[in-house]
């Protein structure tokens, strides 16, 4: 059973055969009761799916993201979940991730972790990505400063939309069990503006580069 406060948005679904319908679907927060509904939305999303571009959230990690230790978005048609948005919240847990991409664990304990975001492939297009993303911020907006993710190099559609919400790369390194990602950081509470004096232009599959531009700050 959801939560009682959530939204309704009419999204695209696609069909068979090149056909679209206009569908109604909610988005709201998940709880612990949800965690079928999860484990299925990644078994069909990760079907075939090679882990150098997504790596499935284990079934215990899953648990804890619907419960107290993370902040889990839905978005469902009917009562299928077409969409999940997961955040790592705990203090311990989060530092324990950071310690695996390298970063300096946070004493004060205001940063989150961005464990991951699929949907659906009927869904695709839709843009829901991004709209749960600045719902997530809704949630959690009072209690952190920093928010890190992890992308694939040659997960393309995923890193921009990681770009599209404000996240910025700070690292490049092999994580989970050896997948090249690259390390993703988004200050919600700035303090002063940035200067940029120009900009490079990267191609995804030139990783040497990418690793010089960051060691380079």
């Amino acid at each position: 059973m959801r939560n009682t406060g959530k939204r309704g948005l009419f999204l695209f679904r696609h069909l068979i055969g090149g056909r679209f319908q206009v569908v109604k679907c909610e988005m709201g927060r998940m709880t612990p009761d949800d965690l079928d509904e999860a484990l299925k939305l990644h078994a069909r999303v990760t079907r075939g799916l090679s882990m150098e571009i997504f790596v499935q959230t284990p079934e215990d990690d899953m648990r804890r993201l619907l419960g107290d230790d993370g902040v889990s978005l839905g978005v469902w048609f009917e009562n299928r979940l077409v969409c999940m948005r997961a955040l790592m919240t705990d203090g311990g847990w989060v530092n324990e991730t950071l310690g695996h991409m390298g970063i300096e664990p946070d004493a004060a304990r205001r940063t989150a972790y961005m464990d991951h975001c699929i949907v659906d492939r009927e869904f695709r297009g839709n843009n829901v990505q991004f709209l749960t993303y600045y719902s997530m911020e809704h949630y959690i907006a009072e209690r952190y400063d920093t928010m890190y993710t992890t992308v694939s190099p040659k997960n393309s559609f995923s890193l921009q939309n990681i770009l599209s919400s404000n996240y910025v790369v700070v690292g490049i390194k092999d994580l989970y069990g050896g997948y090249l990602r690259l390390i993703m950081r988004k200050k919600l509470s700035m303090g002063m503006p940035i200067w940029a004096h120009g900009h490079h232009v990267v191609p995804l599959a030139d990783i040497k580069r990418q690793r010089e531009l960051v060691a380079d700050g």
